[in-house]
Parts: C-alpha cells; sequence; structure tokens
C-alpha cells in the first residue's frame, strides 16, 4: 500500500487549527503574566504560520518588556512591513525606539500609532509618549501624557513608574507640594516594581520637603531612604550636606564618606567633604578631597575653583 498523503485542503485546516490553539494559549500566559510561556507558545504559531501578524507583534512585546529593545525592534519592523497599518506594532516600535534613545524614530512611531490604533485610549502608548516627551525635555507635554495615564487606567501596571515621573516633574516646575502628592504614592506600596525602588521614592520625598524648607522631614525621608537601602549613594551625600547646614558636622562626614564608599566616581560627595573640612580649617584633608573630586569630573569648575582658593588663601600644604 502506498503513503498515506493528508489532502492539501486538510492539512491547511489542521495547521490553522494548531495556530488558533497556539495562539490562544499564548494569549491566555500573557494573561497570567507568564512571559517566557508566552513567547514560547507564539514561537509555535509562527512554526505553523511564519506571517501571524499577532504572534510577533506579541513577541515584539514581550521581548520589550523584558528590556530586549534590539530584538523586539527586529520582530515590529517586519510586522509593518507585512502590515503597515497595525496600530499595537507601532505603538510598541515606538516604545522600544524610545528606551533605546532613537527619539526621532519613536515621535514617527508614535504618530503612525495614533492614527491607526482603533482606541488611542491606551495606558501603555500614552505612557511611551510621556517618557518620549520627558526625553525630549518637553516636561509640560510630558506630564500631560502622565496624566492621561492615570486618568485612563487608574490601576495601570506600571502606576508607580508613572507616579514618579510625574513628582519629577513637579518637582522641576517648583511645585513641591504637588510633587510630594505623587511621590507619597508611590511608597504606599511595600513592593515597588523595579527599576524603581522605595529608596529613590524616599530621596525624592526628602528632596521635595528640602525645597519647601521641610528639613525635619526632609531628614526623616532621607534616613528612611537610607534604611531602604544603606548604599544609596544621592541620599547619603544629600542628607550629609543637610546634616552639615544644620550644625552635625560629624554626622555630615559620616554619611558623605558612606556615599564615597558606596560610589566612588561621584566627585561631588568629595567637593562636600572638601568643604566641610575647608570649614574645619583642615586645609590638608580638604585639599586632598578636592583633589579626589577633580580626579572624578575634571572639567567642574567649581572643583578646580576650590583648589585655587586654598592656594589663593596660601593654606595648600
Amino acid at each position: 500500500g502506498g503513503v498515506f498523503e493528508v489532502p492539501q485542503g486538510l492539512a491547511k485546516l489542521l495547521m490553522a487549527a494548531k495556530e488558533a490553539v497556539w495562539l490562544r494559549i499564548a494569549s491566555l500566559d500573557a494573561l497570567m503574566g507568564d512571559r517566557d510561556e508566552a513567547h514560547s507558545a507564539y514561537e509555535n504559531v509562527l512554526r505553523y504560520n511564519p506571517k501571524n501578524v499577532v504572534a510577533m507583534t506579541q513577541i515584539g512585546a514581550v521581548l520589550a518588556k523584558k528590556e530586549e529593545y534590539a530584538k523586539a525592534v527586529q520582530y515590529l519592523q517586519q510586522v509593518i512591513v507585512m502590515d503597515p497599518n497595525c496600530g499595537e506594532a507601532w505603538a510598541v516600535l515606538a516604545h522600544a525606539y524610545v528606551m533605546n534613545d532613537e527619539l526621532h524614530k519613536a515621535y514617527q512611531a508614535y504618530q503612525n500609532a495614533l492614527s491607526n490604533l482603533p482606541d488611542p485610549r491606551d495606558p501603555n502608548l500614552w505612557y511611551g509618549i510621556g517618557l518620549l516627551y520627558d526625553r525630549y525635555g518637553s516636561l509640560e507635554y510630558a506630564l500631560e501624557a502622565f496624566l492621561a495615564v492615570l486618568k485612563i487606567a487608574p490601576h495601570f501596571e506600571r502606576i508607580e513608574e508613572v507616579c514618579f515621573c510625574i513628582g519629577i516633574i513637579y518637582k522641576e516646575q517648583h511645585q513641591p507640594d504637588r510633587a510630594l502628592e505623587y511621590f507619597s504614592r508611590v511608597v504606599r506600596n511595600d513592593d515597588t516594581p523595579a527599576p524603581l525602588t522605595r529608596a529613590d521614592a524616599f530621596y525624592q520625598i526628602g528632596h521635595a520637603s528640602e525645597l519647601k524648607k521641610d528639613t525635619n522631614k526632609a531628614i526623616q525621608s532621607y534616613k528612611k531612604a537610607i534604611q531602604e537601602n544603606p548604599k544609596h549613594a544621592k541620599t547619603l551625600q544629600q542628607l550629609g550636606w543637610l546634616l552639615h547646614q544644620q550644625g552635625s558636622t560629624p554626622e555630615a562626614i559620616n554619611f558623605l564618606q558612606r556615599s564615597v564608599d558606596a560610589d566612588p566616581n561621584d566627585g561631588q560627595s568629595w567637593y562636600l567633604l572638601g568643604r566641610i573640612h575647608m570649614s574645619l580649617r583642615e586645609f590638608r584633608i580638604a585639599y586632598d578631597a578636592y583633589q579626589q573630586a577633580v580626579y572624578r569630573d575634571g572639567k567642574n569648575p567649581t572643583f578646580w575653583c576650590s583648589i585655587g582658593v586654598l592656594y589663593y588663601h596660601g593654606t595648600v600644604p
């Protein structure tokens, strides 16, 4: 007997059925938040139909969430060749471009996403547009986009990041009260999603409190940031300098020394140590600290000036 061959029509139906099953499995995995399983299920869809636009778009989205932006771009560009009107692919592609700092390409891609998405009220889309404007330095537009995310999806999966970005913008616009309102929302949850940390948020609360001249709250918040992360260099630096201004100089030196240990490459902490030792008339130690600052950032005129001042007063040993 001859080998039984599946009629071509039936073979096509079987392939389509398997493609549909894998697509269903993949979307369930994605719903459950299992990115790796979803990724491999979408790859199976492509085994049965290499031109499945949905699968390729979703693989791009999974890769973007895993921060594998270059790979995501490869998949999404293929989708757009096959279907130039796929709004979702344009949206994910735009986000990948933003994260790769290809801002001009991101801007074009967002325009295509907005004109092709059936419902442009997508929080991911506006979150990405907010990031794009933020990178461009257009803070007003960025703020508008981030606030739109909160309006569209109050329980958005990256709500903490959005609130953090809004807080930073308000702080830069010299509106510390509004900034504090949004930073406080970030620390309400015990588990802040990476890469954001509770220490980052407490640091910002401290800084915004300083802008309000609320020194006690600033010190409290900086200390909370250090509880969360004892090596949070920026907080150690800021708290050290604030304590020196409050007259707690030995404590200030301790925090600045810890800041230097946590991030030896930040010249600012060395410079501040130099300033404190200058005020204590410990010129040799001040000179050494200024030297360290200059090694870290040789283009900073303030650091050079400080060494100049020491020479001018004839206090260099």
